[in-house]
C-alpha cells in the first residue's frame, strides 16, 4: 500500500547546443503488507527543459491512471491503486531506446475484469517538445493504409509459415501433444484477415533503426492456452521508409537532417494545454483508433480527473474537430475547433452556454 519513488538518471541529448537533461525515477505502489510491487511507473523530470518532462508525464498518467498526476503523482496513483472502479491489476514499462531525438518506453498492463488480460503498450516520444509521436506524424494517410496491409500480410505470413511446419504430423500426434483433438488450419484460419480500417498498425514504436508494429495473439481467452504464436511484431526498417516519411519523420529518423522540423498539426495523441473562457487551464488528451474515431477525455488542471469525449479523426488537413461528451450524460458537452493561426481555437458548448476554448 505504500509508494515509493526510485530511480536513476537518464541522460537525453537533445538537438540544441545544450543538452537537455531527463532524470527519471519510478513511482512504486506495493501491494498492502508486501514488498511486491503492483504499479511501476516512469516519472520525469528536467531543470533546464521542465515542459517536456511535464508533456511526458501527463501523457503516461492519463493513459494508464486515467488522471492528470497533479501536484504529487505518488498519492495520485495511491488513489488509482485503492479505487474499487480499477480494473489494472499491474503496471510495468522498460525503456526500450534512446537518442538525440527519440525516446520509446513499453508499458506492460494487466487489467482484469471477468478474466485478466496481459498486453504491451509501446509509446515513442519526440524529445524536442516531448510530445508523442503518432503514425499521423510520420506518414500520409495512403501510406499508413499501404503499411497496415504490409503488416497484415505479414502476419499471416508467419502464420502460414508455423501452421505448414504442422501439416507432417498426424492428428494423433497433434492430440498427444496438446492434449485434446486439434487443426492448426481452422484454429489460425480467421486471423490477420480483417481489411477495413488501419487495425493492425494501432500499435507501433520508433526504434533506432526501424518502426516496430505491434499486435495481439490470434486466440481468444479460453483458447490461449493451445496458442503458440502469441503476439506478433513486424519490423520495417527507417531506411526502406525513407522516401514515405513526411519532413517530420525523415529529420526524427535521419541523422542527416540535422535541422528540427515540426509535424504537422493535429490533435490525435497530443497532450495540448489550453483555456476555457478567460483563464480555466484545462488539457486535452485524445488517440484516433483505427484512422476512424477519437477516444479520450479533456481535463480541469485544478481537479485532473477526465471528461470523456468522443469524435471523428478522418478530418480535411486535420482543420477542424467536433468532440463530445457522452449523449447520455444529463449535461452534454461539445467542443468545436479550427486550426487558426497555427492554434487550435473554438467554442465550448453544454445547455446553451458557450465559452471560447483555445488550444496552443
Amino acid at each position: 500500500m505504500k509508494g515509493y519513488l526510485n530511480g536513476v538518471a537518464l541522460l537525453l541529448l537533445s538537438d540544441y547546443a545544450t543538452a537537455a537533461q531527463l532524470a527519471i525515477n519510478s513511482i512504486e505502489y506495493r501491494y498492502p503488507a508486501s514488498t511486491e510491487v503492483q504499479y511501476r511507473l516512469p516519472w520525469f523530470s528536467s531543470a533546464d527543459n521542465p515542459k517536456v518532462a511535464k508533456r511526458i508525464n501527463d501523457y503516461i498518467f492519463t493513459n494508464f491512471i486515467n488522471h492528470l498526476p497533479g501536484n504529487n503523482p505518488q498519492t495520485t496513483v495511491n488513489q488509482f491503486a485503492k479505487s474499487e472502479m480499477n480494473p489494472t491489476a499491474n503496471l510495468d514499462y522498460t525503456v526500450e531506446s534512446r537518442d538525440a531525438r527519440v525516446l520509446t518506453l513499453n508499458m506492460f498492463v494487466e487489467g482484469c475484469g471477468a478474466y485478466c488480460e496481459s498486453y504491451n503498450v509501446p509509446i515513442s516520444f519526440d524529445l524536442t517538445n516531448g510530445a508523442a509521436i503518432t503514425l499521423n506524424d510520420l506518414f500520409s494517410r495512403s501510406t499508413m493504409a499501404e503499411l497496415n496491409t504490409r503488416v497484415r500480410k505479414d502476419i499471416r505470413g508467419q502464420i502460414d509459415t508455423f501452421v505448414d511446419a504442422h501439416k507432417s504430423q498426424t492428428p494423433e500426434q497433434i492430440k498427444d501433444e496438446k492434449g485434446e483433438d486439434f487443426n492448426y488450419v481452422e484454429f489460425y484460419a480467421s486471423c490477420a484477415t480483417y481489411t477495413d480500417g488501419l487495425y493492425y498498425i494501432g500499435k507501433f514504436s520508433l526504434q533506432k533503426d526501424h518502426l516496430a508494429f505491434l499486435n495481439g495473439r490470434c486466440s481468444n481467452h479460453a483458447s490461449r492456452a493451445l496458442d503458440e504464436l502469441g503476439d506478433f511484431t513486424t519490423k520495417i526498417l527507417t531506411v526502406e521508409l525513407h522516401d514515405r516519411l513526411t519532413p517530420y519523420g525523415q529529420y526524427l529518423t535521419s541523422a542527416k537532417n540535422t535541422k528540427p522540423v515540426s509535424p504537422a498539426p493535429g490533435i490525435d495523441g497530443k497532450v495540448m494545454y489550453g483555456t476555457l473562457g478567460k483563464s480555466m487551464r484545462i488539457v486535452l488528451k485524445v488517440d484516433c483508433k483505427y484512422g476512424d474515431f477519437f477516444e479520450g477525455a479533456y481535463y480541469y488542471q485544478k481537479f485532473g480527473a477526465p471528461i470523456e469525449l468522443a469524435g471523428k479523426c478522418n478530418t480535411a488537413n486535420n482543420q477542424h474537430y467536433e468532440l463530445k461528451t457522452s449523449a447520455a450524460e444529463q449535461s452534454q458537452e461539445k467542443i468545436t475547433l479550427d486550426l487558426k493561426d497555427g492554434v487550435y481555437q473554438g467554442v465550448w458548448e453544454s445547455n446553451g452556454k458557450t465559452l471560447p476554448v483555445r488550444f496552443e
